[in-house]
């Protein structure tokens, strides 16, 4: 990495934690997380994942927003999508040039070949429709310049050693899949610097307990090969019951079916394994908001007329329990604070 760059991160850095520059990093953050279609649900009523995030568009010079788009929460912490790891290696990489890429291997064996399965539910979903051998000598090579230098590093990767493909697009597409996951490792390899601290979906799953010793178990090549297409099959039908899972939250009415939504996360937990934490965490923050909707609504209508001797201090508390949920409430808290601000003059020094 050059003097440019390092003097360019240094700047960054410097700025981002002045004391003004926090203090209106802070404000913003807030704006962020009263969000609805702006960020995803991981960062509705979340001001410091919404910080965090913030902090790190501004030493990418990138739009805070866009990059919120493309985060994720697996096992609680913070994940990048490959796209926009991808984007940044190359705009922020200190590299001369554009990035290139080689294709090798005979890619004709599997691009393009995959099958049509059927969920229980009827929804249809792809699965590859190649064997283990036809990987074989297929890769990528990543090649690209270092300022300072005159020689491009290079960095080749088979599609054999892709062991984690957590995405459909795996096989739609592995040719792009695999040029994702090359320029990561060429840049963890390379420039470590540029994306220090930020990881992609692959590298947040849960890592699976290794037995030493393991018993050898001998295994024709068929069962083998039924072995994995089963456990893709499994895979695909679970993304899909994931999906439609991830909809009933969302379409959740009362506090009754996030209770019984988040015993079926528990009843799933050992099967969902990365996505527990996920699923979870959405339960409960849709919880928290019908909730909080329940009890201000009951309080606005508990509320006696303005000549009660109780109106002011139930209005005071109305008000009160509003600004405790609003992280829970997202864009509502608004218009139930506009409700109050015009309710107000009727109930407070009246």
């Amino acid at each position: 990495m050059n003097e440019l760059t390092q003097q360019e991160n240094i700047n960054s850095n410097v700025a981002i934690f002045s004391p003004q520059s926090l203090a209106a990093i802070q404000t913003f953050s807030q704006v962020m997380a009263s969000g609805m279609a702006t960020v995803p649900e991981h960062l509705r009523g979340n001001p410091s994942d919404c910080m965090a995030i913030t902090m790190q568009a501004m030493q990418w010079q990138m739009n805070p927003y866009a990059v919120a788009q493309k985060t994720f929460v697996v096992n609680g912490v913070l994940g990048y999508e490959a796209q926009l790891v991808n984007a940044v290696i190359s705009t922020r990489g200190p590299l001369t040039g554009r990035i290139e890429y080689d294709w090798f291997g005979p890619w004709e064996k599997i691009i393009g070949k995959f099958e049509i399965r059927k969920s229980d539910k009827g929804k249809e979903y792809r699965v590859p429709g190649w064997k283990l051998a036809d990987e074989n000598g297929i890769g990528v090579r990543v090649q690209a310049t270092l300022r300072g230098e005159s020689k491009p590093r290079v960095l080749e990767l088979l599609l054999a050693q892709a062991r984690t493909r957590n995405s459909t697009l795996w096989t739609d597409d592995p040719r792009q899949q695999l040029a994702y996951l090359a320029l990561k490792r060429w840049a963890r390899l390379y420039c470590p610097e540029v994306i220090l601290g930020v990881y992609t979906r692959d590298e947040l799953d849960e890592p699976q307990e290794k037995i030493i010793n393991p018993v050898q178990e001998h295994k024709n090549t068929s069962a083998c090969r039924a072995e994995r297409e089963t456990t893709i099959i499994e895979q695909d039908a679970g993304e899909n019951w994931i999906d439609a899972f991830r909809e009933r939250i969302e379409q959740a009415q009362s506090t009754g079916e996030t209770t019984a939504l988040r015993q079926e996360v528990e009843d799933h937990k050992n099967t969902l394994g990365a996505l527990y934490t996920e699923l979870k965490g959405k339960v409960v923050q849709r919880h928290h908001r019908l909730n909080a909707i329940a009890r201000i609504e009951k309080m606005i209508n508990d509320l006696p007329s303005s000549g009660d001797p109780e109106a002011e201090q139930k209005f005071t508390a109305l008000e009160n329990t509003l600004n405790a949920a609003r992280p829970h409430l997202g864009e509502l808290y608004e218009a139930y604070k506009t409700t109050l601000t015009d309710m107000k003059p009727e109930y407070i020094g009246s």
